[in-house]
Protein backbone atom coordinates (compact mmCIF):
# COMPACT_ATOMS: atom_id res chain seq x y z
CA UNK A 1 0.00 0.00 0.00
CA UNK A 2 2.94 2.69 0.84
CA UNK A 3 4.32 1.92 -2.37
CA UNK A 4 1.14 2.88 -3.90
CA UNK A 5 0.87 5.76 -2.48
CA UNK A 6 4.50 6.51 -3.14
CA UNK A 7 4.25 6.03 -6.51
CA UNK A 8 1.16 8.22 -6.87
CA UNK A 9 2.85 10.71 -5.30
CA UNK A 10 6.09 11.11 -7.12
CA UNK A 11 3.77 10.73 -10.62
CA UNK A 12 2.17 13.77 -9.59
CA UNK A 13 5.27 15.83 -8.43
CA UNK A 14 7.02 14.90 -11.64
CA UNK A 15 3.78 15.93 -13.87
CA UNK A 16 3.60 19.06 -11.77
CA UNK A 17 7.63 19.77 -12.06
CA UNK A 18 7.92 19.20 -15.42
CA UNK A 19 4.60 21.44 -16.28
CA UNK A 20 6.70 24.41 -14.22
CA UNK A 21 10.14 23.73 -15.32
CA UNK A 22 8.61 24.36 -19.47
CA UNK A 23 6.86 27.42 -17.53
CA UNK A 24 9.74 28.80 -16.15
CA UNK A 25 11.45 28.26 -19.48
CA UNK A 26 9.23 30.47 -21.12
CA UNK A 27 9.12 33.46 -19.02
CA UNK A 28 11.69 36.46 -19.19
CA UNK A 29 13.68 35.70 -16.38
CA UNK A 30 17.48 36.36 -16.07
CA UNK A 31 19.86 33.59 -17.52
CA UNK A 32 21.77 32.78 -14.27
CA UNK A 33 18.74 32.74 -12.43
CA UNK A 34 16.51 30.36 -14.94
CA UNK A 35 19.92 28.03 -15.48
CA UNK A 36 20.07 27.53 -11.46
CA UNK A 37 16.08 26.67 -11.61
CA UNK A 38 16.17 25.21 -14.17
CA UNK A 39 18.75 22.40 -12.47
CA UNK A 40 17.61 22.23 -9.18
CA UNK A 41 14.19 21.12 -11.45
CA UNK A 42 16.34 18.31 -12.99
CA UNK A 43 17.75 17.30 -10.00
CA UNK A 44 14.50 16.82 -7.84
CA UNK A 45 13.04 15.36 -11.22
CA UNK A 46 15.92 12.54 -11.30
CA UNK A 47 15.95 11.53 -7.53
CA UNK A 48 13.06 9.63 -7.60
CA UNK A 49 14.53 7.34 -10.38
CA UNK A 50 17.57 7.49 -8.74
CA UNK A 51 15.97 6.10 -5.45
CA UNK A 52 13.44 3.45 -7.70
CA UNK A 53 17.24 2.13 -9.46
CA UNK A 54 18.26 1.51 -5.85
CA UNK A 55 21.32 3.99 -5.92
CA UNK A 56 19.84 6.04 -3.09
CA UNK A 57 18.55 3.54 -0.74
CA UNK A 58 14.69 4.59 0.55
CA UNK A 59 14.81 6.04 3.77
CA UNK A 60 12.73 7.46 5.63
CA UNK A 61 14.82 10.55 5.52
CA UNK A 62 14.10 10.77 1.68
CA UNK A 63 10.86 10.67 2.24
CA UNK A 64 10.83 13.90 4.80
CA UNK A 65 13.60 15.77 2.89
CA UNK A 66 11.97 15.24 -0.85
CA UNK A 67 8.68 16.57 -0.46
CA UNK A 68 10.22 19.71 1.67
CA UNK A 69 12.67 20.60 -1.14
CA UNK A 70 9.66 20.21 -3.46
CA UNK A 71 7.71 22.58 -1.68
CA UNK A 72 10.79 24.91 -1.09
CA UNK A 73 11.20 24.81 -4.95
CA UNK A 74 7.31 25.80 -5.64
CA UNK A 75 7.80 28.34 -3.61
CA UNK A 76 10.67 30.14 -4.56
CA UNK A 77 9.67 29.69 -8.48
CA UNK A 78 6.32 31.72 -7.86
CA UNK A 79 8.01 33.95 -5.99
CA UNK A 80 10.55 35.21 -8.28
CA UNK A 81 13.68 34.18 -6.37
Amino acid sequence: MIRLLLMAFNVAVITYLLYHLFEIGRQPIERSRKTIIIISGILLLLSPFVMLLRIIPPTPLYFLIYPVAIGLFIYMTRNGY
